[in-house]
């Protein structure tokens, strides 16, 4: 059982490196697949094809258990979306410091363990590197692909409409173009089937008092999430939430007066994500 009471997946550590994953809460054994090793060469694309293997649970010790954090999948994908521009202190607010053993801030190199959801009771326990170069994002990866593949299924699918089109100047309205740019959106979800989730993600740029501007990116999130709603989208499904100005895209190091304005109207937006079963 993992901290929060539901079942979790572990990762075995030996000769032959065991891959373990919980499947039923009612199981006393764990089922594990066995992992590519010096005296196997099959493919990792096969890993689903080895043969099973088992251990008893209390033969296991803290040595061979890992507990995952559960990170939003959409926050995740930010952190992909953020290779090259992102800080440490950036990611740390998306997915929080790495929570492997023996990884640390000032490394160059955070590991994380996160849970990915396998069912609605089962996790399985997923080992995660973010590298940084020059104090910036320069990639992510993956260590096993079973779980890259599961990450890449419940990866959000996402729309960004610009907040300049939406709303008029200093406003959370939403105009006529924008309220027609809405509901294509709303038409194309409800076309693709029924997500699990819908994240609504206010943005500002970095023009004007931060705080003023957090405010603004929140009520602009809202609007959108209302209107997602008059037009079909269920919502109980949809989560709005104002970024401010912490996650810029727009580079406009040594733009000035209304150029700069110009320059950052791609960090004035509201992005619409979607996860889960589509």
């Amino acid at each position: 059982m993992g901290m929060s009471g539901r079942p979790v997946a572990f990762f075995l550590s030996s000769k032959e490196s065991l891959y373990a994953m919980r499947k039923r809460r009612s199981f006393a054994r764990l089922s594990a697949y066995l992992l590519l090793s010096g005296m196997f060469l099959t493919p990792l694309t096969m890993a689903y094809e080895f043969n099973d293997v088992s251990e008893d649970f209390s033969a296991l010790d803290g040595v061979f258990i890992r507990l995952g954090v559960t990170v939003p999948v959409a926050e995740l994908a930010r952190v992909e979306e953020g290779i090259g521009r992102l800080s440490k202190p950036d990611i740390v607010a998306l997915i929080g410091p790495p929570n492997e053993a023996g990884s640390t801030y000032q490394d160059d190199h955070w590991l994380y363990n996160i849970d990915l959801a396998l069912t609605d009771d089962d996790v399985l326990v997923c080992q995660y590197r973010v590298s940084f170069a020059q104090e910036r994002l320069a990639g992510t990866q993956w260590r096993r692909p079973q779980c890259e593949r599961l990450y890449d299924e419940q990866k959000p699918t996402g729309y960004s409409l610009s907040a300049d089109l939406l709303f008029g100047f200093d406003s959370a309205t939403i105009s006529p173009a924008g309220q027609e740019a809405i509901r294509e959106v709303a038409t194309a979800v409800q076309q693709r089937g029924t997500p699990s989730a819908v994240s609504v993600i206010g943005h500002a740029d970095r023009i004007g008092n931060p705080a003023y501007n957090m405010t603004l990116s929140q009520r602009r999130a809202e609007s959108v999430a209302a209107a997602l709603g008059q037009f079909g989208v269920s919502p109980s499904l949809i989560t709005p939430v104002g970024r401010g100005s912490s996650q810029p895209i727009a580079s406009c190091d040594g733009v000035e007066g209304e150029a700069l304005k110009t320059c950052l109207a791609p960090d004035r937006r509201v992005d619409i994500s979607l996860s889960g079963s589509l």
